[in-house]
């Protein structure tokens, strides 16, 4: 055996054991054939296009479509599952910032609450801080193509919202380093993984995916809603009846991750009891995505939790932070030991991929 054609074997053990086990020994051909003849003594490796499309055949491979064996199917629906929830929740918060651009811009009439000053008209500043609101929108446009079918479209969309949510960190590093690395890092691991999900999930074997309309503007109805019970959450906070040390209690459920929190919470639970109460409803793929989905939404709690404060609000306030990381850790291992009971076996090595 060649130097060449063992660095080729090991390049493809990226690849599934059944996938091998029925196309190795034709890829080596195919490879060795386009390397043309080389010897040891060249020191020949395989070049890195050719690297990167057996990486990409493995995910693939291990994401399958229909027609690949049902354990790699059940993965890759897990993997598109959190892309798609991972876009709603995104689509849904950012429709409450552009509903907060709109407010700042008196669309709804003079607010009650203190906004932030408005650049001066037709300054540079005030075409900026118009089409970073619009930007805002670009997470519904992608959710809304996803949904009808059109992950291609998706793609560019979803990189364009990050982009844009992080266009301001230049700005923000400027005045507060410490902030701008929390920021930084919460919006990193919020959305960094439904967006690679996205990208490794919708490959070009995977099924076609087209939902009615009405489940493309769930997030916009979602995030109206939830914008009006923010905004009554606000005012009540203010009047007397309710406490300080009871709002510290609360707050924590309201920001970005204190919200994320809560809807994982909330259908971990529901898959939970599904699996617990329903057996002839059972499934590895909700759960084994919102398992997936708990450690983004962890860490992105976790950097916004302050540590040694002095003053009791805020000691409630972190108290209750450690207390969502806990519940989400348990909510998390307990869909894992579900997911991978009920996921389908493994095919064996010698068997090749089996039709779902």
């Amino acid at each position: 055996m060649s130097l060449l054609e063992k660095r080729y074997r090991h390049v493809l053990r990226l690849l599934p054991a059944s996938y091998r086990a029925e196309r190795q020994e034709e890829m080596v051909n195919t490879f060795l054939e386009g390397a043309g003849d080389l010897t040891d003594a060249d020191n020949p490796r395989p070049r890195w296009s050719e690297i990167l499309s057996v990486a990409a055949l493995s995910v693939r491979a291990r994401l399958g479509g229909a027609g690949t064996g049902p354990r790699s199917f059940a993965w890759g629906q897990a993997v598109r599952l959190v892309a798609l929830l991972g876009l709603a929740f995104h689509a849904m918060m950012s429709w409450m910032v552009f509903w907060r651009f709109l407010a700042r811009y008196g669309l709804f009439g003079p607010s009650a609450a203190p906004q932030p000053a408005l650049p001066a008209p037709e300054s540079a500043d005030r075409l900026w801080d118009i089409a970073q609101g619009f930007t805002a929108l670009l997470w519904v446009a992608a959710f809304a193509a996803l949904t009808r079918g059109c992950p291609r479209a998706a793609k560019p969309l979803a990189l364009l919202a990050v982009a844009a949510a992080s266009s301001d960190l230049l700005k923000l590093w400027s005045l507060d380093t410490r902030t701008a690395v929390t920021v930084m890092t919460l919006n990193g691991v919020l959305y960094a993984v439904p967006v690679l999900a996205l990208f490794a999930g919708f490959h070009r074997d995977a099924p076609a995916i087209r939902r009615p309309p009405r489940v493309a503007v769930l997030p916009v109805a979602a995030g109206v809603l939830l914008s009006g019970l923010l905004t009554l959450a606000g005012t009540w906070s203010q009047q007397p009846p309710i406490s300080l040390a009871t709002w510290s209690w609360i707050w924590p459920w309201l920001d970005l991750p204190g919200l994320a929190s809560l809807a994982l919470l909330l259908a971990g639970a529901a898959s939970i009891g599904v699996h617990l109460l329903v057996p002839a409803r059972r499934s590895p793929v909700p759960a084994v995505a919102l398992a997936i989905l708990a450690v983004p939404v962890m860490l992105g709690r976790l950097v916004r939790l302050e540590l040694g404060v002095a003053d009791p609000v805020s000691r409630v306030m972190t108290a209750v932070g450690i207390a969502q990381i806990a519940a989400l850790l348990l909510c998390a291992l307990t869909l894992a030991v579900l997911g991978i009971r009920t996921m389908p076996p493994a095919p064996s090595p010698g068997a090749g991929p089996s039709s779902c």
